[in-house]
């Protein structure tokens, strides 16, 4: 089963207005259930539906979005074996390639970044700078400021472009799957995913955030 994930984007202006972190927290968790109550929003879903946008509905007020990644990624174990999984292929990546998809999906979800091989490596590490986030408060798998997200918009735009490119690496070398992280598509639907909640926050000027749920 493994920790449940709750990832908004937010209008941060909106959200630092609140006085504390356990403040911060429940205006971001009362947002989160605000839709998940939502029956209209919520009539036509089924255990197969992928992913999809959740706003308030008026008169409440819009300074949030709450992006679900569908049958594969509301479980914080589904990132972690997507991780696993670029561990085993990303060697066979082409050098910047493996940049890019290294420095995005680390602040996201990855958590590798200390122990990438190619970290001071001219070649690769050079492509692209690392994105370092602040520490999350307690409850928060995720604490992306607004000024963070410009640069992991460029990443994914480096990614999304070569996409394609890692499958057959991908289905080379990734010997296992297991979850609901099976193969490539649903790998790369995970970054996708990732992609999108970057783009929309950042038409915004917004940050994301990821709460354990």
């Amino acid at each position: 089963m493994g920790i449940c994930i709750d990832v908004l984007i937010v209008d941060w202006d909106h959200l630092m207005s609140a006085p504390g972190d356990d403040q911060r927290y429940g205006i971001l968790h009362d947002a989160a259930i605000s839709v998940d109550d939502d029956e209209d929003a919520w009539q036509d879903r089924s255990p197969s539906v992928g992913p999809q946008w959740f706003w308030p509905s008026p008169p409440a007020i819009g300074w949030f979005g709450k992006f679900d990644f569908g049958n594969v990624g509301s479980s914080y174990k589904d990132h972690f074996v997507a991780s696993e999984q670029w561990e085993e292929f990303r060697a066979f990546v082409a050098p910047e390639v493996r940049s890019a998809v290294d420095r995005f999906i680390d602040p996201l979800f990855w958590g590798g970044l200390e122990y990438m091989a190619d970290r001071e490596d001219g070649e690769g590490a050079a492509a692209h700078e690392s994105v370092v986030l602040p520490p999350a408060p307690a409850d928060h798998l995720l604490w992306c400021p607004p000024e963070a997200v410009p640069s992991l918009n460029l990443l994914w735009d480096s990614v999304d472009a070569e996409l394609a490119a890692l499958r057959e690496p991908f289905e080379r070398y990734v010997s296992f799957g297991f979850g609901r992280v099976k193969d490539f598509d649903t790998f790369a639907g995970l970054l996708r995913g990732w992609g999108d909640v970057i783009g929309e926050a950042q038409q915004r000027g917004w940050g994301v955030v990821g709460l354990r749920c």
